[in-house]
């Protein structure tokens, strides 16, 4: 197989040793192995030239090389589980005369490991090179905090609800009105279509919906007006992080001097360690919500009151930790 400049060749006859104590066909085991490997990493590719192709893909993007990492790390995972059903036995092939039971389960489990590494990669390398893709999310996906572009994508969402609701009270006037002179449905649905912007499949289909389940004939805006002032919070809350900009700070702890920084372009609230963290201490980051992104070199979680609280809660124990020492 070949994968820009990876290329890899794997022949079935140097992997069926693999399979000699598991199946009465190694042969036939191995090339459904290769098979399978090959339709992973093509289905993979087909994926990524899918989202190459889309609208609003960033100019990062590049496909050949995201084919190629995934190519390498996956061929590597794949061998990884060829490498534990070796160690692997079915007494049906080797037969039941003094069969390892319990070591051969504790072989199998770490097979089945291997096995659901296999699926994990794959699922974790889309999801990867899609926000490559669109690292401030895609078109009619919810708008990202760290997109340059989020206050006026949440003010024209605002908008768009705000037209919605004003549309869909000024049919119910029309339905009102029509209703009140017993008029036919199909003349209903035109007059809504001649007067507002809504749609002829629109209107009928929640008219028709309306009538079938015995519902009053209008339009509910109930959801619309709740997102509305959800978005207009939101909005607020980022206009805020915005007029207050980055704030760092620098706090002594068992491990040294950590920084904290609030990156309002990132919207993110960011912890600089002077080292790598010990394990312990990785899993109080975790714990409260922090992940590491090797991109800023730092352990960060959204840039919002509950991730201020989290690194207070974090500096506080490193801190109660040095005390204790």
């Amino acid at each position: 197989m070949t994968v820009g400049s990876y290329a890899a060749s794997i022949t079935a006859a140097s992997i069926t040793s693999s399979f000699d104590a598991l199946s009465h066909f190694p042969e036939r085991r191995a090339a459904a192995e290769l098979s399978d490997l090959a339709a992973r990493i093509n289905a993979f590719g087909a994926y990524v030239d899918q989202l190459a192709a889309q609208e609003g893909v960033a100019d990062s993007f590049k496909a050949v090389e995201e084919k190629q990492a995934f190519a390498i790390q996956h061929v590597a995972i794949t061998r990884a589980f060829w490498a534990a059903e070796s160690r692997c036995m079915s007494w049906f092939v080797t037969g039941s005369a003094n069969f390892p039971v319990a070591r051969n389960e504790k072989r199998q489990r770490s097979a089945d490991a291997r096995s659901t590494e296999i699926c994990e990669h794959d699922r974790k390398a889309r999801k990867a090179a899609k926000r490559h893709a669109f690292p401030y999310g895609a078109e009619g996906e919810a708008i990202r905090s760290n997109d340059p572009e989020a206050l006026d994508k949440i003010r024209k969402k605002i908008a768009g609800l705000e037209n919605d609701c004003e549309q869909a009270k000024a049919a119910n006037r029309i339905i009102r009105t029509m209703r009140a002179r017993k008029a036919e449905m199909a003349d209903i649905i035109r007059a809504v279509v001649e007067q507002t912007d809504i749609e002829t499949h629109v209107i009928g289909g929640a008219l028709q919906h309306a009538e079938t389940f015995r519902m009053p004939l209008k339009f509910d805006t109930t959801l619309d007006r709740a997102e509305i002032r959800r978005l207009q919070d939101r909005l607020a809350s980022l206009e805020k992080l915005q007029e207050r900009g980055d704030v760092e700070t620098k706090v002594e702890t068992s491990l040294g001097e950590i920084e904290i920084v609030e990156n309002t372009e990132a919207a993110r609230i960011q912890l600089f360690f002077p080292g790598k963290p010990d394990e312990q201490t990785r899993s109080l980051l975790k714990s409260n919500g922090f992940r590491w992104s090797p991109s800023h070199g730092a352990w960060q979680r959204h840039l919002n009151d509950n991730g201020r609280w989290a690194a207070k809660r974090v500096v506080k124990e490193l801190q109660e930790e040095g005390e204790g020492a």
